[in-house]
Parts: structure tokens; C-alpha cells; sequence
């Protein structure tokens, strides 16, 4: 059996199961496991739950539960929000300042929330029933706000960047660094569309504009110092080599909690449930990437990744050529596959065969989550698409998915610019490094 049949296989019975009701941990677990059984025999499954522990017990990992739970506080001790009314009122001036403070607003969240998903979710229940009150379409409200919450995987502290290093070994704050110069990109692109939109459609755009009192202004860029100090304190560390990607997200938890104390908005509970969340979602993750390494024991057991390098290699496509049947293969699975789950079955494949052809780590890094976040607003599994569903505010699923389909090709724009100049995200990085040399 050929390793592109066996891996399409296994891709397909996964797919299958989700499908069919399976929670995306046991889907992949009963493949890997079912695999291991019928291809190695009974006696090789006594080594799957060493195997399982040792991907999971990452100390690489550990990052991820506290920039979750930075997130989590910020968000309930409504820091954010503030934040994010702050950016409202300071463009609500221009044609269309509520879509532009979407997408700025959007790049805050993402530098402390590292999810697209909560990143979406939050924007949409601030901005979305009181952007379609004072007039805009519901296409162009929820589209560029799924948009911009793909940023959350994008802008560091990415999770899905750090479940990215945790599988291939990349540096995590390398790779968080090589993130914010493309996320700089993608907000750029975003905005320049909103402006195009409004001008192709002003029907979509309310025309009554509400003046910005110029005594507000200092109050207004008063409320976004604090969640810049402390976006500014976890990055500059990560640039400057201060500390480690874990340590930053123990700084940034901290900082979180001096800034909810000082308003008095954190109450005991809010706390609990934040941690509640913490340990859900870092469950669910660290539980699909031990699922996941069954899998990856049973292909590397039959060399699959060995002979997809082969495979490639023999075939003399140049490098655009195969990294351009990546993105087709992402675009594909992530119609079917969440976002977590896609980077957990796709790197431990992919990573061998694309360093093999002398691939950077780091750019490859952004470039998969480039490509992470088309999938997130592609139907008919584009997470958030459904997330922001669910806002009541009259829309409907196909509102949320044509509103987003300009920003689906912006963001392949962008993907082709960074394949096209790299050093859009290695630049920063490089950067970096020569400074922590002096």
C-alpha cells in the first residue's frame, strides 16, 4: 500500500467519524489505535500510552494554558471591552469607522487572546448587534468581524503557533515574532477592502456620522494604555530575549491580573470560571496532539513521511509548485477540519518533507497559519462561521459566509506575498536575534 493511499485512508475514516458524532479525540484515537492493531499487531499497542505521555508532557506546552487564561481574565474583568470601545470611539468619525475598529480592534484581541475563535466570539457579541442597529449590512458587520478573528492565530501569542513549535521543535517566541509583521499585513489588507467596500456598496455603510468631542480623545487613548503596556511587556520580552515564551505567559497572567484588580472588575467567581476554561481548552489540545502521535507512530512505523519525501522529490516540482498543493490540501481538509486538529494531523507529516527541500521552520510556520485562517472562514466547517451564527442579531449563516468571502481572498493575497517575500516574516525574527547578540 502506497503512502498516499494509506495516509488518505486514515484521513478519510477520521473525517468519517467526526462526521458521524465522534469527538474529534476519539475519531483520531480509534483510527491510530485500529491502525496499530491490524498493521503491528496486538503486542505493539502496550507502547501507545508511553508514546501518548511523552507527547503530551511538552514543557513547550506549557505556555499554552497561561496565555489562555491572560485572555480569560482580561476578557472577564472587561478589559477588552474597554479596549475595544476605546477603538471605536476614536474612528467612529469615519464612513464606516465601526467595520475599521473590527479589524483594529481585532488585532488588540488577538495579542491577548491567541484564538481565532474567541477572538470572534467576543468581537461579535460587542459589535455585531450594535453595528446592524445604526445601519450597516449584516454581510459586511459579521464578515470583517470573522475576519479579524482570524488574526487571534496570527498575532502573537498564537496558539496554534505554539502547538506548531510544540510539534516540530521551532522556536516558540521565534515564531511569535515572525507572526506580527504579517499580522501588521493581513489588518492593512483588511482595511484597505473595508474602504473599497464602502465605496463599490455605500448602501452598506451608514452615512450619519457621529463626531468625536475632542475632550473624549485623551480619555479614550487613556483606556487603550494599559492592554497596549501589557501587549507591549510580553512581546518586548520575547524580542529582546528577556524570558521565555513561558515566562511571558506567567508575566502576561500577572499583568492581567494588576490591571483587573485595579478597576475592581474580577470578582472570585469570574476568576474560577477563567480557569475552568483554561483547563478546557488546554485539555481538549493536549488530548487531540497524544490522539495524534498514535497516528504519527503508526506512519512513521511504515515510513509514510519517508516515502512522501521520496515521493516529492522524485517528482522535480519546484517549490511553489508543492507548496502550492499544500494550500490546496489545507483549503480542502479545512472545509471538513477544525483548525487545532488540521495543524495536528497535517505538521508531523508535512515538516519532514518540506525540510527536506530546505523549507525554513519559522516561515513555514507563518505560512501554514496563513492558511489555518482560511480555513476558519470556510464553509462548511469555517469555525468562525458558526460562532457568529449564533449572535443575535438577525443574520443569517449565509450572510456570515458571503460577508467573508472578499476577506478569504485577501487573505490568500497575503499568503502569496509572504511565499513571494519571505522575509516578511523572517525579518522581525532575524532582527531579534542580532539584537540579542549585542
Amino acid at each position: 500500500m502506497t503512502a498516499t493511499l494509506l495516509l488518505t485512508g486514515f484521513l478519510v475514516a477520521i473525517i468519517l467519524l467526526m462526521v458521524l458524532g465522534m469527538r474529534v479525540f476519539y475519531a483520531i484515537l480509534a483510527v491510530g489505535v485500529g491502525g496499530v492493531a491490524v498493521m503491528l499487531g496486538p503486542s505493539q499497542l502496550r507502547v501507545l500510552g508511553g508514546i501518548m505521555w511523552e507527547s503530551s508532557n511538552s514543557y513547550i506546552l506549557t505556555s499554552l494554558p497561561l496565555f489562555v487564561l491572560m485572555a480569560e481574565i482580561l476578557m472577564r474583568g472587561g478589559v477588552a471591552n474597554v479596549a475595544f470601545n476605546a477603538i471605536a470611539r476614536l474612528l467612529g468619525a469615519i464612513p464606516g469607522g465601526a467595520a475599521y475598529a473590527n479589524i483594529v480592534g481585532s488585532g488588540v484581541f488577538a495579542a491577548i487572546s491567541g484564538s481565532s475563535v474567541a477572538n470572534a466570539a467576543a468581537l461579535g457579541t460587542i459589535a455585531g448587534p450594535q453595528m446592524v442597529r445604526l445601519g450597516y449590512s449584516k454581510r459586511l458587520t459579521f464578515g470583517s468581524i470573522a475576519a479579524g478573528g482570524t488574526l487571534g492565530i496570527l498575532m502573537p501569542p498564537s496558539s496554534a503557533m505554539i502547538i506548531y513549535g510544540s510539534l516540530t521543535g521551532v522556536s516558540i517566541g521565534q515564531l511569535f515574532i515572525a507572526g506580527i509583521v504579517p499580522a501588521i499585513l493581513v489588518l492593512t489588507l483588511f482595511i484597505l477592502l473595508i474602504a473599497l467596500w464602502s465605496v463599490m456598496r455605500p448602501q452598506d455603510v451608514p452615512r450619519s456620522v457621529e463626531r468625536i468631542a475632542l475632550r473624549s480623545l485623551p480619555a479614550s487613548l487613556l483606556d487603550l494604555i494599559p492592554v497596549l503596556s501589557l501587549i507591549g511587556f510580553v512581546l518586548g520580552g520575547l524580542y529582546f530575549g528577556v524570558f521565555s515564551p513561558t515566562e511571558a505567559g506567567a508575566g502576561g497572567v500577572l499583568g492581567a491580573l494588576l490591571l483587573v484588580l485595579l478597576r475592581r472588575a474580577l470578582r472570585l467567581h469570574d476568576l474560577w470560571d477563567a480557569a475552568l476554561v483554561t483547563v478546557s481548552v488546554t485539555s481538549m489540545i493536549v488530548l487531540i496532539i497524544a490522539a495524534a502521535s498514535v497516528l504519527k507512530y503508526l506512519l512513521a512505523y511504515m515510513q509514510v513521511p519517508a516515502e512522501l519525501t521520496r515521493t516529492i522529490s522524485g517528482l522535480d516540482i519546484p517549490l511553489w509548485g508543492v507548496m502550492l498543493l499544500i494550500s490546496l490540501l489545507y483549503f480542502l481538509l479545512g472545509m471538513f477540519v477544525e483548525s487545532v486538529t488540521l495543524i495536528i494531523l497535517t505538521i508531523p507529516l508535512l515538516y519532514p518533507v518540506l525540510l527536506a527541500l530546505k523549507v525554513d521552520g519559522v516561515w513555514l510556520g507563518v505560512f501554514l497559519v496563513l492558511m489555518i485562517e482560511i480555513s476558519l472562514l470556510t464553509p462548511p466547517v469555517g469555525l468562525n462561521l458558526f460562532v457568529l451564527q449564533r449572535v443575535q442579531a438577525g443574520q443569517t449563516f449565509g450572510d456570515v459566509a458571503i460577508g467573508s468571502a472578499p476577506f478569504v481572498v485577501v487573505l490568500m493575497i497575503a499568503t502569496v506575498l509572504v511565499y513571494a517575500f519571505p522575509e516578511i516574516a523572517t525579518w522581525l525574527p532575524e532582527l531579534a536575534r542580532q539584537a540579542r547578540q549585542r
